[in-house]
C-alpha cells in the first residue's frame, strides 16, 4: 500500500517525472522498436499516428496489454477496432493506464483517408477520464490528435502527428491541470524486402528534451518477425517477436527501462473480413 500511494503522488504531483500517459504507444511491435511508431501502417495506427490506418482493407480488432515495471498498478489495457469504407477507414479505440485506485482513461473515435500514394491523413477525438480511488474523483477532458503520412517512395515512408494542438486542460482539477501537447516525426525505410528500420523524435511540452526512438524487423523466415530498438528520455532498450497467419498476428516484446527494470508487452490482432 506504501508503495502504491507513493506511486500515485508521484503520478499526480510531478509532471517531469510521470507527464500523463494517454498516448502511450500502443502494439507489440511498435513495443519492440523502441516506441517508433509514427510511421507506421495498420491497426494500432489508431493510437500511435491515425493516418496510419487510411490503407487498410480489412475489418480488424486488436487487443494489447502491457505490464509496465512488472507492477499490476501499472498496466496498460487497449481495445481497439477499424472499419475500412469506400469513403476512409473508421476506427474507435479504448486504452487505460492504471488501477482501481488510480487510472487515466481514452476513449477515441478516428477517421482516416488517403488521399494517393503521397498523403494519407487521420483525425481522431478523444475523451479522456482520470480517476482516483478513495473519493477523490474524477476528471475528464476532451481533445483531439492529427497526423499525417506520405509514401515518398517505395522504399521510405515519413509520418508526422501531433496530439492535443490547442492545449485542452482537466478544468475540474484545482490547478486546470494542463494536458501535454506532443508531436511527433519520424520515417519507416525498407531496406531489402525482409529488412525495415525505422527512427522518430517526440516531444512533449510536460517533460524537458526530446526522445528519440529507433528500431529495426528483420523477417527471418515466412511471417515470424525478429525485432529490437531502443528509445531515450528515457532510456530503453527493446526487443521482441511476431507471427502472422491469415486472419490474425500476435507480437510479443520485453522492455529494459535503464532505472525501473523491465516490462512486457503482447498484442493481438484479428482480421474480421473478406
Amino acid at each position: 500500500m506504501k508503495k502504491l500511494l507513493l506511486l500515485i503522488t508521484l503520478i499526480i504531483s510531478t509532471s517531469t517525472i510521470f507527464a500523463y500517459d494517454f498516448i502511450h504507444p500502443m502494439g507489440g511491435r511498435a513495443a519492440a522498436m523502441g516506441g517508433s511508431s509514427v510511421a507506421s501502417q495498420g491497426l494500432w495506427a489508431l493510437q500511435n499516428n491515425p493516418a496510419g490506418m487510411a490503407n487498410l482493407e480489412k475489418m480488424s480488432l486488436g487487443l494489447y496489454y502491457e505490464n509496465r515495471w512488472l507492477l499490476p498498478e501499472t498496466a496498460y489495457k487497449c481495445g481497439a477496432f477499424a472499419l475500412p469504407t469506400k469513403l476512409g477507414t473508421l476506427g474507435l479505440s479504448f486504452n487505460q493506464f492504471g488501477s482501481s485506485k488510480y487510472n487515466e482513461n481514452k476513449i477515441g473515435l478516428a477517421y482516416a483517408k488517403d488521399f494517393g500514394r503521397y498523403l494519407q491523413i487521420g483525425l481522431q477525438l478523444d475523451y479522456l477520464l482520470l480517476k482516483i480511488g478513495n473519493d477523490y474523483g474524477s476528471f475528464s477532458a476532451v481533445t483531439f490528435e492529427l497526423g499525417l503520412q506520405s509514401q515518398v517512395t517505395d522504399k521510405l515512408a515519413i509520418g508526422t502527428y501531433i496530439f492535443n494542438p490547442v492545449n485542452f486542460s482537466f478544468e475540474q482539477t484545482l490547478n486546470h491541470e494542463k494536458i501535454p501537447i506532443v508531436l511527433r516525426f519520424g520515417l519507416a525505410y525498407k531496406f531489402t524486402k525482409d529488412f525495415v528500420g525505422q527512427c522518430e523524435i517526440e516531444k512533449d511540452t510536460e517533460r524537458e528534451g526530446v526522445s528519440l526512438r529507433g528500431g529495426v524487423e528483420y523477417e527471418a523466415f515466412k511471417s515470424f518477425y525478429i525485432r529490437a530498438g531502443v528509445q531515450t528520455n528515457p532510456g530503453i532498450l527493446s526487443f521482441g517477436v511476431g507471427y502472422a497467419i491469415r486472419f490474425a498476428q500476435i507480437n510479443v516484446a520485453a522492455q529494459l527501462h535503464n532505472e525501473l527494470g523491465a516490462s512486457v508487452q503482447v498484442g493481438m490482432i484479428f482480421n474480421l473480413g473478406k
